[in-house]
């Protein structure tokens, strides 16, 4: 008895310091807090959307080549950013916009938006559904979802890598393991289609960004949780998908969306934003069809050369407040040009 029962502890305890050392000692802390509602809610088709009706403040402090900023997010009763708090979205808009943190505005206040720019100069009414960790994927299922907005022009801010994004079940995050999310698969046949994400990491993420493990229950479950998101992790980024399978998903997801644009009668613009002055994939000349296509690549290009504002956040990279005056301005002459609103 006595015997079995040491076997017993001890093997509860190396289970304990197995679940300690993979779900808490080697899971590193970020330098971000936060205040106020959650940022996303679990949705099991998408995997996370953004919270409607809310408030949340994001604190980063000083870094290396990074000076401390915080940013509120306030959303209206779609989960669409807007300039403060209680708005209501209206039934019908002019322009949706769909993307991800770029599109978003990491960083930025509502009002420094490209989105927000482009519906004050253009005088029309926008609806910015975009969300950081987003690829091409949640873009179009977020379109779906609203589109009883019935806008005149969708806006697609498309960045290289929702090339990745698009067929990886783990979005970006700032942990070691997995935000679940859709992501494109194929079934036996190789017919493509959208897979719903493989558990509820929004919950894992948001449980470990605020800390909230330190009763004995909490602490044993949420450590299991993220030994399953790590397991996750390792399984994506294990079978890792190659340059023809992401093009071929990406093609696949903007044939969806052209056909969605088009059965809602809208125009669809798809605006390519560089990343640090990269261009866009190869894969995208055979992926875009005729759909509509703006590409800022030569636009930021030339206004370092003209000696403009930094389009990027330092040590960031993503757009500045000048970035998203650089974008807003040249979609502006776009649909102006083009007549996308008439």
């Amino acid at each position: 008895m006595k015997t079995a029962l040491l076997v017993l502890a001890s093997t509860i305890a190396s289970l304990l310091l197995g679940i300690w050392i993979a779900a808490y000692l080697t899971v590193p802390g970020i330098a971000m807090s936060v205040k106020g509602d959650p940022l996303v809610i679990y949705d099991p088709e998408i995997g996370a959307i953004p919270n409607p009706s809310s408030h949340n403040r994001r604190i980063y402090p000083a870094i290396k080549d990074r000076k401390a900023f915080a940013f509120d997010v306030y959303t209206n009763d779609r989960g669409a950013r807007v300039d403060g708090p209680g708005q209501k979205s209206p039934a019908r808009v002019d322009i949706l916009t769909v993307g991800d943190s770029f599109t978003w505005g990491y960083a930025l206040e509502n009002p420094q938006t490209y989105a927000a720019t482009v519906g004050r100069e253009l005088g029309a009414s926008v609806s910015n559904l975009a969300m950081a960790s987003y690829g091409t994927t949640q873009a179009l299922q977020i379109l779906r979802r609203n589109r009883d907005l019935a806008p005149k022009l969708i806006v697609y801010g498309m960045i290289a890598h929702h090339f990745e994004r698009n067929v990886m079940p783990c979005a970006p995050s700032y942990y070691p393991f997995c935000l679940d999310v859709s992501h494109v698969a194929s079934d036996k046949q190789g017919k493509l289609r959208i897979a719903p994400p493989w558990s509820n990491g929004v919950q894992r993420l948001q449980q470990q960004l605020a800390g909230d493990y330190y009763n004995p229950v909490s602490w044993l479950t949420h450590g299991i949780d993220v030994i399953q998101g790590r397991i996750e992790y390792a399984r994506a980024t294990f079978d890792e998908a190659d340059e023809p399978t992401k093009d071929r998903a990406m093609a696949f997801l903007l044939r969806e969306m052209e056909r969605t644009a088009a059965e809602m009668g809208t125009q669809l613009l798809v605006v390519y934003l560089p990343t640090n002055y990269w261009g866009p994939p190869k894969g995208l000349a055979g992926a875009i069809g005729n759909i509509r296509l703006l590409d800022l690549t030569e636009s930021f290009a030339r206004n370092k050369e003209l000696g403009g504002p930094n389009p990027y956040i330092v040590g960031d990279g993503h757009p500045s407040a000048a970035g998203n005056a650089l974008i807003a301005n040249e979609i502006v002459k776009y649909v102006r040009r083009e007549g996308l609103l008439k």
